[in-house]
C-alpha cells in the first residue's frame, strides 16, 4: 500500500495546535454577531412598534371615568394621526396590578381607565397633552416617544460594540496566523531557500503554507462557530417564554438527538446565515494573511 510523502514544507501535526485558538476566536466573532443581531432586531422593533405606543391613565375617583374615557375615544378615533385607540378592561388591569399588590388587587376598587394609543407611522402629530387637558385634565400620560432617542442610541451603541468584537477577533486571528506562519518559516527556513535557490517562485511557495493556513483556519472557524452557535441557540431558547407570541412551555432541554437539530436550527434565519459566513471569513482571513507573511520574508531572502 502507497503513501502519499509530505513534502519539505509539511509540519505534520505541529502546527495544528492553532485551530484550538482560531475556534476560541471565532467562537466569540460568532456571540458578537448574535449580540449584533439581538440589539438590531431590538432597535427596529422598537422604531416600527414600542416607540408609538402611548399610555393615558384616567382616575375613577369620581365615577365618571368611563364617561370621559368614551369622550376622549371618541375624539381619538377621528384624529389622522391615531391608528389604534384600545380600552384596557378591568381583567386586564388587575393581572398588571398583581405582581405588586398580589392578592390585594382583587379587592381593590375604582380602578382607573387606562387607553392604549398607537400613532401613525406617517401622519401628523397628535398633539395628546393638548387634547388631554381639554377632555380630562387628570389623565396621566406615558409617552414611550420620550425615551425613543436613548434607546435607539443604546441599539447602535451595542451594534457597534459587537462589530468592534467582530473586528478585533479579526485582528487576534491574523496576528495568530501571521505567528504560525513564522513558525513555518523558520522549521523549514533551510529548505525554502534550497527550494528558492532552484527557481521556485515565490508565490508558489507563499500557495503551498497559504493553503496550510487556510485549512486550519476553515477548521478552527468551524469549530468556535459551532460553540458559539449552539450557545447562542440555548440562550434563545431560554428565552422563548418571555415573547408574547410564545404560547406553551418548553422543556429546558431536547430530549432527543431531534430536539438538539431542531434547537441548532432555531436561530433566526438571517443568524444562521451569518454565522454559516464565519468558517469562511476566518479560513479566507487566514489565506490572505499567510500569502502576504511568505512574501515579505521571501523579499528578505538574500
Amino acid at each position: 500500500m502507497s503513501r502519499a510523502l509530505p513534502d519539505g514544507l509539511h509540519l505534520g501535526r505541529q502546527d495544528r495546535g492553532l485551530i484550538p485558538i482560531i475556534a476560541a476566536v471565532a467562537a466569540i466573532a460568532t456571540l458578537a454577531l448574535g449580540g449584533w443581531d439581538a440589539s438590531r432586531s431590538l432597535s427596529r422593533e422598537w422604531a416600527h412598534g414600542a416607540a408609538r405606543q402611548v399610555t393615558i391613565e384616567i382616575p375613577d375617583f369620581s365615577g365618571d371615568g368611563r364617561e370621559t374615557a368614551a369622550r376622549l375615544v371618541s375624539v381619538l378615533q377621528s384624529d389622522p394621526g391615531i391608528a389604534a385607540v384600545d380600552t384596557l378592561s378591568e381583567e386586564r388591569i388587575r393581572e398588571l396590578l398583581r405582581p405588586w399588590l398580589g392578592p390585594m388587587q382583587g379587592t381593590v376598587s375604582d380602578l382607573p381607565v387606562v387607553l392604549e394609543i398607537t400613532r401613525r407611522a406617517e401622519g401628523p402629530v397628535t398633539d395628546l397633552p393638548r387634547i388631554l387637558d381639554t377632555l380630562a385634565p387628570s389623565a396621566v400620560i406615558e409617552e414611550n416617544g420620550r425615551w425613543g432617542e436613548r434607546l435607539m442610541l443604546l441599539g447602535q451603541s451595542l451594534q457597534a460594540c459587537a462589530w468592534l468584537a467582530v473586528l478585533l477577533a479579526g485582528f487576534a486571528t491574523a496576528g495568530v496566523t501571521t505567528l504560525s506562519v513564522r513558525m513555518t518559516l523558520t522549521a523549514r527556513r533551510r529548505t525554502i531557500e534550497i527550494l528558492h535557490g532552484f527557481g521556485a517562485r515565490d508565490g508558489l511557495i507563499a500557495r503551498r503554507i497559504a493553503w496550510r493556513s487556510f485549512g486550519l483556519g476553515f477548521g478552527g472557524g468551524a469549530v468556535g462557530m459551532a460553540l458559539g452557535g449552539m450557545t447562542l441557540a440555548i440562550v434563545h431558547r431560554l428565552i422563548l417564554p418571555f415573547l408574547d407570541h410564545q404560547q406553551g412551555s418548553l422543556a429546558f432541554w431536547p430530549g432527543d438527538m431531534g430536539g438538539w437539530l431542531k434547537l441548532a436550527t432555531s436561530l433566526p434565519t438571517a443568524l444562521l446565515q451569518s454565522l454559516i459566513c464565519v468558517p469562511l471569513l476566518v479560513a479566507l482571513l487566514s489565506f490572505l494573511v499567510a500569502q502576504a507573511t511568505v512574501r515579505l520574508w521571501l523579499r528578505r531572502l538574500p
